[in-house]
């Protein structure tokens, strides 16, 4: 990668488009005649066929009908009329032999929250940001609901936080950065020393596997980003006390900002230092030496702290970022 290129962040998954991918088939099955000229669509019906939520359907709705395909119905029983004929007793979304097209089997706010969390991690390291949930809503086609539950999901991991009625992003400066690893070098050695009695111990055989595969190969961004997981996330929150694992959680607010960062600096180092760290404290675990992992795992977060840093630098010199309607930087 050239160092010293500018580049523009990865954009949204496709399931931030959900209206769009609605709205392209209407559009083949009105052109296909499957669905007839002056076929009456309901946006309620039209969001049960695809299995998704009344906003989404109303955005692909409108956007036909602002391409001349659909026309605004009067009336009672309004919705909108295919272009070209006129109002009949079909029922668009639910109309016979046309099957349900479930477009996604997840939770509305789990198909967005990656894309949210992108959003903010790549932002908080340049400032602070207040984030509308009104309008992250309308942004990915969901409901205001769906917004707040992906919010207060990122609360619960440390990436939003609420002051008065504000969902606030704050921004990721060295003081922060430092007093979270503090934070997570005290909490998560705890929480070691929980998991090593309940955690599989097949499980940690197969992750220190793949460490050892990583080192001898050239894992990607996202290959890293699963390996600081597998140990920060599946394995500490293993913990069976419940108040730990949340104060863990809440202070991890830099491992859903490296998911980001790792994109860009996968290649920062000839060989990603974290690795053999986390290959000690895997081999200290798995041979019963417990209090040594979780020195181990201490010392491991201490000196990431460091690295963070350097990568903050570099994703701050390699990435443009474009304005986002629902994120407003706080000067």
């Amino acid at each position: 990668m050239d160092q010293h290129a500018t580049m523009t962040a990865p954009p949204a998954g496709t399931d931030s488009y959900l209206y769009q991918r609605v709205a392209a088939l209407l559009t083949a099955e009105i052109a296909q005649g499957r669905i007839a000229r002056g076929t009456r669509l309901f946006e309620s019906r039209v969001a049960a066929r695809f299995g998704i939520s009344r906003s989404p359907a109303r955005q692909a709705l409108e956007l036909l009908a602002g391409q001349g395909l659909l026309r605004a119905a009067t009336g009672p029983s309004r919705g909108f009329i295919v272009a070209g004929g006129r109002p009949g007793s079909g029922q668009g979304g639910s109309a016979p032999g046309l099957p349900a097209l479930p477009l996604s089997s997840r939770p509305a706010w789990e198909r967005i929250h990656g894309a949210v969390v992108d959003a903010i991690a790549s932002r908080v390291i340049f400032a602070s940001w207040c984030v509308n949930e009104t309008a992250l809503g309308q942004h990915f086609g969901v409901s205001r609901t769906v917004a707040r539950e992906v919010l207060a999901r990122l609360q619960a991991q440390g990436l939003v936080t609420v002051e008065g009625k504000r969902w606030i992003a704050p921004q990721l400066t060295e003081r922060r950065v430092g007093e979270l690893y503090d934070m997570r070098a005290i909490l998560e050695s705890a929480a070691l020393r929980g998991a090593a009695a309940e955690f599989p111990r097949a499980r940690l055989v197969q992750m220190r596997d793949g460490l050892h595969d990583a080192l001898g190969g050239s894992p990607s961004g996202e290959d890293l980003d699963r390996l600081e997981a597998e140990l920060h996330v599946e394995f500490l929150l293993s913990c069976p006390n419940l108040m730990l694992r949340r104060a863990v959680s809440q202070h991890q607010a830099l491992l859903l900002a490296h998911r980001f960062f790792y994109r860009w600096t996968a290649r920062l180092f000839e060989v990603e230092p974290f690795l053999t760290e986390h290959l000690a404290i895997l081999d200290r675990v798995l041979a019963g030496r417990i209090d040594s992992a979780a020195d181990a795992l201490g010392a491991h977060l201490l000196a990431s702290k460091r690295r963070a840093m350097m990568r903050m630098d570099q994703v701050r010199r390699l990435v443009r970022l474009d304005d986002l309607a629902y994120l407003r930087p706080i000067a």
